[in-house]
């Protein structure tokens, strides 16, 4: 390009692995969305009905709800009134949606198996929407979700799957990875708000989430015999990606326990979290940072945090092991944690 008879030039600042380029004048060329290309689910889990409801017109934002089939042999004239979770996705905050359709897969699975009413929420993408954007995003979707508690049941305007189905007195908060991420500052936010109406945020499902920091922790720096699914290549170049442009890895919104004064602080918030439940994987490169996290909000109140670790998974299990033992293990564990919340 020219400006005035001088040229200038633009060069390649990011590349990840050819799905997203950076370029040093901001802008940004995107390739195939990552795949894992599993087999479909089995027929039985084709009952369960989605649909996508925009919820913010100025953004373009949305989300894709799930509702599962009745349980065996109930009554055609009993409506069950369903938990409701809300999910936030993951990819390092710079890819995938509620329409992936490894993200889709996991949803149906989950909402069939759990039996839940399911919130998967569509945020913007970094680098073109560098954080705190998909905060702010899904601050606003869980706001919308609570304007659905306000209306229903008195005939307004509630989206009628929330009106006939949902239990606003169950809403847990889940996402896996920068979803994690996301589900976890959701957390602290939420605790502090005063919510009015019929919804109450009863626990938390942390699916490995996606944190860092600028020390190196052992497991980031294992010797391994084999490549790891995400590896630390790839996270810190996603770091650079999401976090505001100039930050490093100690910004809090990726190292959660680095000393902050804003408005919103771990060091003040994290005794108003909800039951909450960690999910490791032993091989992720990740597990040290959410342990810490772990032994944080062990201090803060011994009864917050519940440990669950797959020691053989890596990270990304519950989407590329959506059928094997330990998914399938957690996926009991959630849903007895969902049926037994207060």
């Amino acid at each position: 390009m020219s400006d005035s008879g001088s040229s200038v030039s633009v060069s390649l600042v990011e590349d990840f692995h050819g799905s997203i380029k950076l370029y040093s004048d901001g802008s940004v060329v995107r390739g195939d969305e990552p795949s894992f290309c599993l087999p479909p689910l089995s027929e039985s889990y084709e009952q369960v009905l989605y649909k996508d409801i925009v919820f913010d017109l100025t953004h373009g934002l949305w989300a894709r709800l799930y509702l599962p089939p009745p349980p065996p042999h109930s009554s055609p004239t009993t409506t069950t009134r369903l938990p409701v979770i809300f999910y936030t996705h993951g990819g390092g905050f710079c890819w995938f949606s509620p329409q992936s359709p490894d993200i889709h897969r996991f949803c149906i699975k989950w909402a069939a198996d759990i039996g839940a009413l399911i919130v998967s929420v569509h945020y913007r993408l970094a680098p073109e929407h560098r954080l705190p954007a998909a905060y702010h995003d899904s601050v606003s979707a869980l706001q919308w979700l609570h304007s659905q508690s306000k209306t229903t049941g008195r005939g307004e305007t509630a989206d009628p799957w929330f009106d006939s189905h949902a239990d606003f007195s169950k809403v847990f908060l889940m996402g896996e990875s920068a979803g994690g991420n996301i589900a976890h500052r959701l957390g602290m936010w939420s605790g502090g708000q005063d919510w009015g109406g019929d919804m109450r945020i009863r626990g938390l499902i942390l699916l490995y989430p996606y944190f860092g920091g600028e020390a190196r922790t052992a497991s980031e720096t294992k010797d391994r015999q084999e490549i790891p699914l995400f590896t630390l290549e790839d996270s810190d170049l996603l770091w650079r990606l999401a976090l505001p442009t100039g930050s490093n890895r100690d910004h809090h919104f990726c190292n959660p326990l680095a000393p902050h004064t804003g408005a919103l602080d771990v060091w003040s918030l994290a005794g108003t979290l909800p039951p909450t439940v960690m999910v490791i994987g032993g091989r992720d490169i990740l597990r040290d940072k959410q342990l810490e996290y772990c032994e944080f909000l062990k201090k803060c109140d011994k009864q917050i945090i519940e440990i669950l670790e797959f020691e053989e998974e890596d990270h990304g299990f519950t989407l590329v092991k959506i059928e094997q033992p330990s998914s399938m293990k957690l996926i009991e564990y959630a849903s007895h944690f969902i049926k037994s919340a207060a």
